[in-house]
């Protein structure tokens, strides 16, 4: 089987009393919770694994670290809030063959037109960024730069690397063509139908795909929330 490691390193908007507030007021660059480029966001950097749920469990170890440095302040994901653009860029440590981009096109983006804000998703396009297909090169493989931010929840998040990780077997190990088995199928049947599809499912897989069918079936996603009651971390007073 193809061995690769899956990393990321999803943005987060700040925000104290329900209004915004830059991120390197209370984080430093040099850190697992840290900044972006322009210091106005935060950034989680969870490392690598190979297993979906690993870096899943990596990153609510992180956002409670930083729940703990900053207690009062709220989170919130997704592509575009408070007029900033978000990301949730992906990263892999293999080369981003022409292949394996347009498998996690398919895949991925069809998970965004079942779940994501599209108003939000099409203001971050606008801004020039978030672009089908976007990717960059890096000294450990490359990054994925299409999806925004999927923090939302640890559901969201394990089912984001999950099918990561199976659209790259799905090309490396099955041969599959996702462009051809989508077709004109809507995402969310594509989705409900891509085990079936697949030969290669890794066992830090399964919970994933058990995870998507319940995210596909919940039709209110709220993404304009506070993340960290979604990941079960809550301030002190609240407990």
């Amino acid at each position: 089987m193809c061995s690769f490691t899956l990393g990321a390193d999803p943005e987060l908007l700040c925000r104290l009393n329900g209004k915004y507030v830059p991120a390197h007021q209370y984080f430093k660059s040099a850190s697992s919770f840290g900044l972006d480029g322009c210091e106005a966001i935060a950034e989680i950097r969870p490392g690598f694994s190979e297993s979906p749920v690993d870096v899943t469990s990596k990153i609510y170890q992180i956002l409670e670290y930083g729940h703990t440095k900053a207690p009062d302040l709220e989170f919130y994901s997704g592509h575009f809030v408070d007029n900033m653009s978000l990301g949730g860029h992906l990263h892999f440590s293999i080369k981003p063959e022409s292949n394996i981009v347009d498998a996690l096109d398919t895949v991925l983006y069809s998970l965004s037109n079942c779940i994501d804000d599209r108003e939000q998703r099409t203001k971050r396009e606008k801004c020039g960024y978030g672009k089908r297909k976007a990717t960059r090169l890096q000294p450990h493989g490359f990054e994925y730069r299409t999806p925004g931010s999927w923090l939302l929840s640890p559901t969201v998040t394990l089912v984001t690397f999950t099918l990561a990780k199976l659209a790259v077997l799905g090309v490396t190990e099955d041969n599959l063509d996702f462009t051809d088995i989508k077709g004109r199928q809507h995402s969310s049947t594509f989705l409900r139908n891509l085990k079936n599809n697949l030969l290669t499912i890794p066992s830090d897989c399964n919970e994933g795909l058990k995870q998507l069918d319940i995210l596909l079936s919940n039709k209110e996603i709220n993404w304009n929330q506070n993340i960290l009651p979604n990941w079960g971390i809550v301030s002190a007073e609240a407990a």
